[in-house]
């Protein structure tokens, strides 16, 4: 059986491999949209959040041309590395993360493991269709399923701060800061599903609050002295 500790450390590689991975997608030239999508909406979560025709060509503009070629390039390797490696990484993060905080609350944090394999899953099936879109950016078949895809995944991310905020809750203290921390990752998927031209530039950011708590105390509770009983078969 696989102690807490173990858990959180494993989550801890993975959080710090992802990390890695962050710090290779900003030493990359920055991804330059073709059309006129707005000051400070990250390109990529743009095309997650697509719901029509004008949203993609605020994106990759109105004509298939050498500048649409080149971000079609750019927006298909970041979805390559999204499949294989990140999506697998943050799913035993945020997996790992759940199993190590199974003393708190068994229940919650068994939940929380599963919702995050469901993100990951509803993650591989926007993929698919962001695959599909860059193919033809003027064609909105297969942007209903992008939505869907979408919301479930972003929904769900902010569903496992949720969750985390109250196993964080459970012990108190300045763990309650956290938890009201993490809170922030619920309410910015719900605030962008609802509203993605206001605030679907925000939705990473709220995401990546919770990740940073959940990294924070993988590295506390990877260094704290367990007791026997912090292991799997509590």
């Amino acid at each position: 059986m696989i102690s807490s500790k173990t858990a959180h450390r494993v989550s801890l590689i993975c959080g710090g491999l992802i990390l890695v991975l962050l710090g290779y997608s900003l030493s990359q030239p920055p991804t330059v949209p073709c059309g006129d999508l707005p000051k400070g909406y990250p390109p990529i979560i743009a095309f997650e959040l697509a719901r029509s025709v004008g949203d993609l060509q605020q994106l990759f503009g109105q004509s298939a041309d050498a500048c649409r070629a080149a971000l079609v390039k750019q927006v298909d390797a970041v979805n390559w590395i999204d499949v294989f490696p990140f999506i697998p990484l943050y799913t035993a993060f945020l997996g790992f993360f759940f199993i190590g905080m199974r003393a708190r609350n068994r229940t919650v944090a068994n939940l929380g493991a599963v919702l995050m394999i469901v993100a990951a899953l509803a993650d591989y099936a926007e993929n698919t269709a962001l695959f599909h879109i860059s193919a033809g950016p003027d064609s909105p078949a297969w942007l209903p399923w992008l939505e869907i895809a979408t919301a479930i995944k972003w929904l769900l991310l902010g569903v496992g701060g949720a969750l985390g905020a109250n196993l964080l809750s459970k012990r108190g203290g300045f763990d309650y800061a956290l938890a009201a921390l993490c809170l922030i990752s619920l309410l910015a998927p719900i605030a962008a599903i609802a509203d993605p031209h206001a605030y679907g530039p925000f939705v990473s950011n709220g995401i990546t609050v919770s990740w940073l708590v959940f990294l924070f105390v993988d590295i506390r509770e990877s260094v704290r002295r367990s007791s026997p009983a912090q292991s799997l078969g509590d």
